[in-house]
């Protein structure tokens, strides 16, 4: 257990924002809004017809645009600047690394125990991903062992676009896998990385992401279900 970064990720629980558990208008498979008349919400719909499984997702947060946690996901990779990318890298690490002392045993109850953990990988960035390497530099254990199971395969992946042949694997897989991710919008990429795995070998027993979008604006029933999670103060023990 790394205990500064456990440190700093209890100071960044204000910009995190609950995670449904489960109801009417939460997917059971993202936690994202639903309608309440569907089974899945849209993007994991989708994500069903093309891929024919779906991995459940766990999501540290959730996240809207704009917000200090959209940010922070983003600049870690994509500022101009490096010591802002290392800032802010070690601060995504310390999510990750907070969410998993506190949570590591009850995932491990709820889904079973895993051997590795396996970052998905980039659209078009060459390996190994920054998230990978922010929990290597700054010393997240709590998750596991990482290894990098996927690369990038021929199929073209995107926004609400998924592809059974957007990863391949590295090397055989055998091993009971967590992929983890920073963001997750529609799940076309992380739905992918977990087909590859599956058709690999592997038992993905689940996604855990940094950040759950949500996009208030889409309808005015997803702001209320927005402004319902906002209201409920987050937790590192929920």
């Amino acid at each position: 257990m790394n205990q500064a970064l456990a440190a700093l990720g209890d100071s960044l629980a204000p910009d995190c924002v609950t995670v449904p558990m489960q109801g009417p208008d939460v997917c059971p498979i993202c936690r994202g809004h639903r309608d309440e008349t569907e089974g899945l919400c849209d993007s994991c719909t989708l994500c069903h017809q093309i891929l024919g499984s779906l991995r459940p997702v766990v999501p540290i947060s959730l996240y809207a645009k704009p917000s200090t946690m959209r940010d922070r996901l983003r600049n870690y990779k994509d500022s101009d600047d490096a010591s802002t990318r290392r800032r802010l890298s070690r601060a995504v690490a310390a999510l990750i690394e907070r969410f998993f002392i506190q949570h590591s045993e009850s995932l491990a109850h709820r889904l079973g125990s895993w051997d590795t953990v396996c970052v998905v990988p980039s659209t078009d960035r060459e390996p190994p991903h920054p998230l990978a390497r922010a929990l290597s530099d700054h010393g997240a254990g709590s998750l596991g062992p990482l290894e990098q199971l996927l690369r990038r395969g021929p199929g073209e992946v995107a926004h609400r676009k998924p592809d059974s042949r957007a990863f391949e694997p590295t090397t055989a897989v055998a091993d009971r896998v967590l992929l983890l991710n920073d963001v997750f919008t529609t799940g076309a990429r992380s739905q992918s990385a977990a087909f590859a795995l599956s058709e690999a070998g592997a038992e993905v027993l689940a996604i855990v992401v940094v950040a759950r979008r949500i996009n208030p604006d889409w309808r005015p029933e997803v702001a209320e279900w927005w402004n319902r999670q906002l209201a409920i103060p987050f937790s590192w023990s929920t």
